[in-house]
């Protein structure tokens, strides 16, 4: 089952997330996530939090929708987005897609990246989006659908990342490895219309921006 969590963060441009819609299961909003939902015009299957940044008028919208609808108090460890994630893995979710999980607290977007980590132990397919990004987080290999002269950079997650190879980037690598104290892998560039990244050891963010 693919998953859909929308979060609070940052959301400008609605229509840039349609073609991702049509491709899930199952959308959940974390707390005001649901603000955004109601721009998009769509009707999440769950909205989930603390209900601290949801607008009244969209709660009691979506309630007179017949949405489910989780409360927690505020008092808690997890913030909404970890509620909603650890909520998909229990209705059998395979696959998430994350947006508005990045924004301008950097805090929050921070952690939200660990939220990759936590689906990567779990064998889950994980990937945060926005309009800007597509983020991933590999500890062996991952393919990486993209158009000649586009974007992707790597980045070391741990503190050293070894045996990394890569195919369809015009900067190759074949075994060398990279330290988060200084990687060089901003802005690589698609040579073909596919890459493909495998690593031997570690933790490596995959993002494919957009300029």
């Amino acid at each position: 089952m693919k998953v859909l969590i929308i979060s609070n963060g940052d959301i400008k441009d609605y229509n840039f997330y349609e073609k991702l819609l049509k491709d899930v299961d199952m959308v959940i909003c974390a707390d005001g996530g649901a603000n955004h939902a109601y721009q998009m015009k769509i009707k999440p299957d769950l909205i989930i939090g603390d209900f601290d940044s949801i607008k009244e008028e969209i709660l009691e919208f979506y309630e007179n929708e017949g949405v489910r609808i989780e409360k927690f108090p505020p008092m808690k460890d997890e913030t909404d987005t970890q509620l909603a994630m650890l909520k998909a893995i229990e209705l059998g979710a395979k696959e998430i897609t994350f947006i508005g999980v990045i924004g301008e607290r950097l805090d929050h977007s921070y952690a939200n990246l660990s939220l990759l980590l936590y689906l990567l132990n779990r064998n889950i397919k994980g990937k945060i989006v926005n309009e800007m990004n597509e983020i991933y987080l590999i500890n062996k290999f991952i393919e990486v659908e993209g158009k000649k002269g586009e974007l992707l950079s790597l980045l070391p997650y741990s503190k050293e990342v070894k045996g990394i190879y890569t195919k369809g980037l015009f900067y190759g690598l074949s075994g060398q490895s990279m330290d988060l104290e200084m990687p060089y892998g901003i802005s690589n560039v698609f040579t073909e219309d596919k890459a493909t990244i495998e690593i031997e050891e570690g933790l490596l963010l995959v993002i494919k921006p957009r300029e």
